[in-house]
């Protein structure tokens, strides 16, 4: 039996991945915690970057699996990756929730590190080695139903919405007291706090690897609903960390419901990729959705989180249903073909 390691990837691509992505992830993270990092803009920059550890690990792994040459040129991608950079570094440095200063060397390197990421991660799609291509390329696929791009961008903050409302019309308080927030927003903060969070705040860093990499090739072992509980909860897991560095207050009780809370959710993403027939552009949008509105739209009161989960699950049923997602899908054209598939 061969011990070499690159033999055992191409054999076991999907443990290979979920082991290196929280392997990246949780070093940096933890390496935070051990040096006492307590600034909570270093926390932040420092929690998105350690991040990347799911599209890392895809795009290491992909590029084991298909290393052949794409027909790219090197310096075709890291011009891409350079432009992207200089647009993406003013999103980094003036991100809205930060308080970073520019006369800071430790925060601008950071900003710096994570902008070149995020700049690697989306010219993936013009990578010399055909596994990153291939990976990265349905990040550019817009050509959907627009239908798709409507639930992608409103479909979370209609829930959220619709679950205050309903809160204030079962407790008998004014509908005043929540629509009164909405003169608070300002749109061109709230676009730009969208923007950011899509380019930097979560979706890039993870969608490559767990609806890019990981999703397609579960889906290849079991249904969508098996799959999407599979890929759920070690996408939650991912996450506990944070709760211990400061990136996360520390809630036992939202770290427990985290663990337990994800299945609608992810069940939804699941559906949603699939409609859009691997598009992670779609994905990566309701992904920024789900990051973004929380913070732009007034503050849930009393039991508005509670109603905004029951909504949630009626969501997934129905598309549970109208999908037969208990019945594995059909191999698409564009289904991985490594052996671990």
């Amino acid at each position: 039996m061969s011990c070499n390691p690159t033999e055992k990837i191409r054999q076991h691509p999907i443990i290979a991945f979920f082991i290196l992505a929280f392997s990246i992830s949780w070093i940096i993270w933890t390496l935070s915690a051990v040096a006492g990092v307590k600034n909570f803009t270093y926390l932040m920059l420092i929690g998105v970057i350690g991040a990347f550890g799911p599209a890392a690990a895809a795009i290491a792994i992909s590029a084991i699996l298909r290393p052949e040459p794409s027909g790219i040129s090197a310096l075709k991608r890291w011009g891409y990756c350079a432009v992207l950079f200089c647009l993406i570094l003013p999103f980094a440095v003036f991100w809205p929730s930060l308080k970073g200063s520019t006369a800071d060397p430790v925060f601008l390197v950071l900003c710096a590190i994570l902008s070149f990421l995020s700049a690697f991660v989306i010219s993936g799609m013009f990578g010399r080695i055909k596994g990153v291509r291939d990976l990265m390329i349905p990040l550019g696929k817009w050509q959907v139903h627009p239908a798709l791009f409507v639930i992608a961008l409103c479909a979370w903050p209609i829930l959220v919405i619709a679950s205050s409302v309903l809160d204030l019309l079962v407790s008998g308080q004014p509908l005043s007291s929540y629509t009164l927030g909405f003169s608070a927003i300002e749109p061109v903060s709230a676009l730009v706090l969208f923007a950011t969070i899509f380019l930097l705040g979560g979706p890039l860093q993870e969608e490559p690897g767990w609806r890019g990499f990981a999703l397609p090739r579960l889906q290849c072992l079991y249904n969508p609903i098996v799959a999407s509980i599979i890929l759920g909860f070690l996408w939650q897991l991912w996450h506990v960390p944070l709760y211990f560095t400061g990136f996360y207050a520390f809630d036992s009780t939202a770290l427990l419901l985290r663990l337990v809370d994800f299945i609608p959710g992810v069940i939804i993403v699941t559906w949603l990729y699939n409609r859009a027939a691997g598009s992670l552009l779609i994905v990566v949008l309701f992904h920024a959705s789900m990051d973004a509105f929380p913070q732009i739209l007034p503050a849930q009161t009393g039991w508005a989180p509670r109603i905004f989960d029951l909504l949630l699950l009626v969501w997934a049923v129905i598309v549970i249903f109208t999908d037969r997602m208990w019945r594995r899908l059909p191999a698409p054209d564009n289904s991985p073909t490594d052996p671990g598939a």
